[in-house]
This record gives structure tokens, C-alpha cells and sequence, in this order.
């Protein structure tokens, strides 16, 4: 008669892999903010750039064009619109970084 036995994983096995996997999200959190990549609402008055099939082009606060849907206004008029961006271009963190990469470019 054979009798099967059955192995168990050592305790210091399961303590190793919890500690392991609790310090990579640690790192990973510290090292990229997943805070910054949550995307916000923002709601401002732009002037129309462009219109298209789509809507009104305008030009946002931050640089980026923003297309508003079921726009009638005119270029050259100022509607408000209302768009998502990710977290990270109100940064003040990232603008602390570009503010010292500067210094490094010739």
C-alpha cells in the first residue's frame, strides 16, 4: 500500500512573497504616482479656433486643442467647454522637473 504525502509550502516561503509583492507596490507608487495619470475635469472660457464636423476647435489653457461638441458658435467667439486632461499637467511636481531639465540642456 502506498500512502501519498502531501508537501506544504514552508510559512517563510508565503512571508518572502507577501513581503516582496507589498514592497514592489511601494516602489512602484513612489517611483510613478499613479495619482497623476487620473484624469480630471476642467471647464474654461476659449475662443473658437476652428470648426469642424465635429464640433468647435478651441484652444485650451494648456496648449492642447479641444474639440467642444455641438458647438454653433463662430470663430473668433469665446464658449466655454469642458474637457478631461490627465492630473500630471497640473502638476507642480512635474513642473519642478522641467524646471531642472532646463538647466541640464545646452
Amino acid at each position: 500500500m502506498q500512502r501519498q504525502i502531501q508537501q506544504k509550502i514552508a510559512p517563510w516561503i508565503w512571508f518572502t512573497a507577501l513581503g516582496l509583492t507589498g514592497f514592489t507596490v511601494l516602489a512602484l507608487t513612489t517611483i510613478v504616482p499613479i495619482a497623476h495619470w487620473v484624469p480630471i475635469s476642467v471647464t474654461e472660457s476659449a475662443t473658437v479656433i476652428g470648426i469642424t464636423e465635429h464640433g468647435c476647435v478651441v484652444e485650451g489653457s494648456y496648449g492642447y486643442p479641444v474639440t467642444a461638441a455641438d458647438c454653433a458658435a463662430k470663430v473668433g467667439e469665446t464658449i466655454q467647454v469642458t474637457y478631461n486632461m490627465p492630473a500630471i499637467v497640473q502638476s507642480e511636481y512635474m513642473k519642478r522637473v522641467q524646471e531642472r531639465a532646463s538647466l541640464v540642456q545646452p
